[in-house]
């Protein structure tokens, strides 16, 4: 299952960033559709009981259903910004970065890791609210596949940057947000990978020693989570606002076709 999501990841970012406009379409579809289906699967698992189940206080059903809200909101965006790519032209991106804008290389990282996170930390709570089943396994298995694709990227990403500096920061604030992101980025699977040892779950078919005991280990892991949730939520905020209330639109386009 992990490599059905790296692929799908891939093939996003890459189809976002495409010259073609058909293929942007196309991408721009294929993430509506993983979104829905996304949103569909939350919204199953209030009818069949698995939310039900959970203790009273158990705040997880609540965060995947507000997250099931955003997911649809972010669907009919992006259907409905289906004809601004047909009638857009994208300029001719290098593949290395340039002070003005990002490059095609570090597009691809940006995307590849933005939606492996995205889907990451809802099957994260999913596994926490599902019972010990087969298909519960096969999430678990997965969310840690992704979390060490997420860190490899990460250094991907240092070093396609260090070889060839992308623009800067527009300020204070954003330069603080994305040090945030970097470092939950580097440390979210690393704290995944302590908890892996400390339950016994085999990564990549490796048993890891014991590095922190499980409360510890899933409290970090965690906060860790929430944190990433927040820094993600401004920086996709920020973004936003430029866009659509400042109609900056030369933002978005350092990392968008």
């Amino acid at each position: 299952m992990t490599f059905i999501y790296l692929f799908l990841a891939l093939g996003l970012a890459v189809g976002l960033n495409h010259p073609a406009w058909a293929w942007r379409m196309l991408a721009q579809l294929g993430a509506a559709a993983a979104l829905g289906m996304m949103a569909w699967s939350i919204w199953l698992a209030n009818g069949d009981g698995t939310f039900a189940a959970r203790a009273a206080d158990d705040v997880r059903p609540l965060l995947l259903n507000i997250m099931a809200v955003i997911a649809v909101l972010v669907v009919l965006l992006l259907l409905a910004l289906l004809p601004v790519q047909w009638r857009r032209h994208a300029e001719p991106v290098p593949d290395w970065n340039q002070r003005q804008r990002w490059g095609q290389i570090a597009r691809i990282l940006h995307w590849t890791s933005a939606v492996l996170m995205l889907a990451a930390l809802p099957m994260g709570l999913f596994v926490a609210v599902l019972r010990p089943s087969p298909e519960r396994t096969d999430f678990l298995a997965a969310h840690i596949g992704i979390g060490v694709a997420v860190f490899f990227l990460l250094l991907l990403r240092w070093a396609a940057q260090r070889a060839s500096p992308g623009p800067a920061s527009p300020n204070g604030a954003a330069r603080l947000n994305k040090l945030a992101l970097y470092l939950v980025l580097a440390t979210l699977p690393v704290s995944g990978l302590m908890l892996a040892g400390a339950t016994g779950w085999s990564v990549l078919g490796l048993h890891l020693p014991e590095a922190l005991p499980m409360p510890p280990a899933r409290a970090l892991h965690i906060w860790l989570s929430g944190l990433f949730a927040v820094a993600f939520a401004a920086h996709a905020g920020a973004v936003v606002w430029h866009h659509f209330a400042l109609r900056d639109r030369q933002l978005i386009r350092r990392m968008l076709r």
